[in-house]
């Protein structure tokens, strides 16, 4: 089945606020408040500042086990299509554990670079074990609405995986926007 027709308009918020205080003082302590914000929308379609197709998945992996996603043909959307993406414009991943849980989140099967989609990485390792740790609680954001996007090679480089790096389980949520 190809991947179902739907519209698609996605948004990404992001925000950083607080207050540093120099302590120290009795009176008048200098502040300095933290404030950073990041929003950014996407419309429908395939080019600069747009999506077609989106992938969604809340998932556990077990101690030092992995779980790959094929990115070009065998994803499933919620509607029940097959998505073969050409180009990721954004991935969130959510380490929802609540252990001391690591998750890595790169390319290739085993993490070994076979055909890694690591198009997001600037360089590869010996071993292609690159990729991005994610600790317990945390989140990684991947973004890239311009129309070249981190594109993906159907057989060669498309594999994402997640990998639990430490000695506990994980559960984690995530997703993925892109253009088939």
């Amino acid at each position: 089945m190809a991947a179902s027709a739907m519209d698609l308009t996605t948004r990404l918020v992001a925000s950083l606020t607080g207050e540093a205080i120099k302590t120290g003082y009795e009176f008048g302590a200098p502040t300095l408040p933290i404030r950073h914000t990041f929003d950014d929308s996407l419309a429908d379609g395939d080019g600069a500042d747009q999506a077609n197709q989106v992938y969604q998945d809340s998932a556990s992996v077990i101690a030092d086990a992995e779980t790959s996603y094929d990115l070009a043909g065998t994803l499933v959307d919620e509607f029940g299509g097959t998505i073969t993406f050409t180009k990721i414009k954004g991935i969130v991943l959510l380490n929802k554990s609540t252990t001391a849980s690591v998750l890595q989140i790169g390319g290739g099967t085993g993490l070994d670079g076979t055909n890694a989609f690591d198009t997001w990485i600037t360089s590869t390792a010996a071993d292609g074990s690159e990729g991005v740790l994610v600790r317990a609680g945390g989140l990684f954001v991947l973004w890239a609405p311009d129309a070249t996007a981190y594109a993906v090679a159907a057989g060669t480089g498309d594999i994402l995986v997640i990998k639990e790096k430490s000695t506990l389980a994980a559960v984690f949520e995530l997703s993925i926007i892109g253009v088939v």
